[in-house]
C-alpha cells in the first residue's frame, strides 16, 4: 500500500515547505491564520505553558521535579526551553500536574483543534466541558453526537 504522493499529500493537507533553523532542512508545516509557527516558537510555547500548569496549581518546581524523579535543576531546563519534551515526559507531566494534554499543547498549536481560531477555542471548551461529565452523561451525549451527525 503506498498511499497518496508525496506532492498530494503536502497539497491535501495544505502544508507548506519552510526553512526551520530549529530543525536545519526544509520541513512542511500548516499554516495557521495567515502565519507558521516554526520550532523555536512552538518550544517557548511549550515551556509557557508548563510554566503556567505548575504556577496555577501553586506546585514549587522543586515538589514538580521529585514528582518526576528528576532533579530540579533539570526541570527548570523544560521551562527555560534548554531541553525538549519527550512525549513520555510529556504524559509524565500530565499525570503529575492533573492537566489535560489540552492544557500544555493547545496554547502551541491551537490549529490542531480547528481550522479557525473560533473553532479551536469551541472545541477545547466543549472537550473540558466533557471531562466533568460522568460515564453516563458521555455515553448519551455520544448518542446524541451520532445522532446529529447521521443526519447530515
Amino acid at each position: 500500500m503506498a498511499g497518496p504522493a508525496f506532492d498530494q499529500w503536502i497539497s491535501e493537507l495544505g502544508l507548506h515547505e519552510v526553512d526551520d533553523p530549529g530543525i536545519g532542512r526544509p520541513v512542511y508545516r500548516k499554516p495557521f491564520g495567515g502565519k507558521i509557527t516554526l520550532s523555536a516558537e512552538l518550544e517557548q510555547q511549550i515551556s509557557a505553558s508548563l510554566r503556567g500548569a505548575r504556577n496555577r496549581r501553586e506546585l514549587p518546581r522543586a515538589k514538580l521535579s521529585r514528582l518526576l524523579g528528576l532533579s530540579e535543576q533539570v526541570y527548570v531546563r523544560y521551562e527555560k526551553q534548554v531541553s525538549r519534551l519527550t512525549v513520555g515526559r510529556l504524559i509524565h507531566l500530565c499525570e503529575v500536574l492533573g492537566a489535560a494534554p489540552e492544557e500544555i499543547i493547545a496554547p502551541a498549536a491551537i490549529h490542531l483543534w480547528g481550522e479557525t481560531e473560533t473553532k479551536a477555542d469551541l472545541l477545547l471548551a466543549s472537550i473540558e466541558k466533557l471531562r466533568t461529565f460522568d460515564e453516563e452523561t458521555l455515553r448519551d451525549v455520544f448518542s446524541l453526537l451520532g445522532r446529529l451527525g447521521d443526519s447530515e
